[in-house]
C-alpha cells in the first residue's frame, strides 16, 4: 500500500504541472521553440503519469488481494478453505475482463506495460499460492 501511494502522490505531481503546462502553451505567443519544449514535457509527463497510475492501481490491487487473503486465512472456522485462494483469483480475472473485452479495450494486450503488469500480477499469486500450500509464509 506504501508503493500505491507514492504512486498517487507522483500522479497528483504530474497532473499539477501539466495543468500548468497547458496554461503556459495558452498565453505563450507564436514562439514555435517555447511551445515545442513545452508541448515535448506535456508528453513526457503524459507517459509517466500513465506509468504511475499503472504501477498505483497495480500495487493497490495486489496490496488488497495479499491483506483480504491474511485477514481470511486467520479467521476462525474459515482458514485454509479453497474459496480463500480462489478469492485473489477471482479479483484477477475481474481486473482484466473489461481491459480485454470491455470498457477499457483499447488498452494493448501486447504493450510492454500490459505485460509487465501482467507477469508481476501472476507472480503475486503464486506467491499467495505458495503461501496457502504453506510452501513460503508472506507475512
Amino acid at each position: 500500500m506504501m508503493i500505491a501511494f507514492v504512486f498517487f502522490v507522483n500522479v497528483l505531481h504530474y497532473i499539477m504541472r501539466a495543468e500548468y503546462l497547458v496554461t503556459r502553451l495558452r498565453l505563450i505567443e507564436n514562439n514555435g521553440e517555447t511551445k515545442e519544449k513545452v508541448v515535448q514535457e506535456l508528453n513526457r509527463i503524459s507517459r509517466m503519469s500513465r506509468f504511475m497510475h499503472v504501477g498505483g492501481l497495480l500495487f493497490t490491487m495486489i496490496a488488497f488481494w495479499i491483506i483480504s487473503y491474511k485477514y481470511l486465512i486467520s479467521m476462525p472456522g474459515v482458514g485454509y478453505h479453497p474459496i480463500v485462494l480462489a478469492l485473489p483469483f477471482i479479483l484477477f480475472v475481474l481486473f482484466w475482463v473489461p481491459k480485454l473485452v470491455g470498457i477499457e479495450k483499447e488498452v494493448s494486450v501486447k504493450s510492454r506495460e500490459t505485460i509487465i503488469q501482467l507477469i508481476i500480477e501472476i507472480i503475486f499469486l503464486i506467491y499467495i499460492c505458495l503461501d496457502f500450500f504453506k510452501v513460503i509464509a508472506i507475512f
